[in-house]
């Protein structure tokens, strides 16, 4: 009798055991699933800041337009992942602030956003000045 105790005793241990262990591995998968997602997503932002540097090196680079509306800033060769836009806002010396239209005297200084988007979706946006220095 004590043989047919253990044995169902065991059967159950086995059982108890097989089942922490499977919920062991169930946990580390989706760990694994969660993490592979996010390193997807930085790889993505990486490439987006990466984009959206070469862009602001390049607008940088260029010589100061009083008006990049009427003459734009270059820019790079469009890529097959992501799409761009490039606004421009003016120093306003009289008020010390930004302004979205070109003023009748350029102050010499504006604000440049270069945004990086794909699929339409907002993924990285970049901020810096351009100074006209003589």
């Amino acid at each position: 009798m004590m043989l047919q105790d253990q044995r169902g005793g065991s059967l159950v241990g086995d059982l108890v055991t097989l089942a922490i262990v499977g919920a062991a591995l169930l946990i580390m998968l989706s760990g694994l699933s969660t993490s592979s997602g996010s390193v997807a997503l930085v790889e993505e932002r990486i490439s987006a800041e990466n984009y959206a540097r070469q862009q602001m090196e390049l607008i940088k680079q260029a010589e100061y337009r009083a008006n990049p509306t009427a003459q734009p800033y270059p820019t790079i060769q469009p890529s097959s992942l992501y799409t761009h836009s490039v606004e421009v806002t003016y120093w306003l010396s009289a008020t010390q602030t930004f302004s979205g239209s070109p003023p009748a005297t350029d102050n010499g200084m504006q604000k440049i956003l270069v945004k990086v988007y794909e699929n339409g979706k907002l993924l990285f946006a970049l901020e810096d000045y351009k100074v006209d220095r003589p």
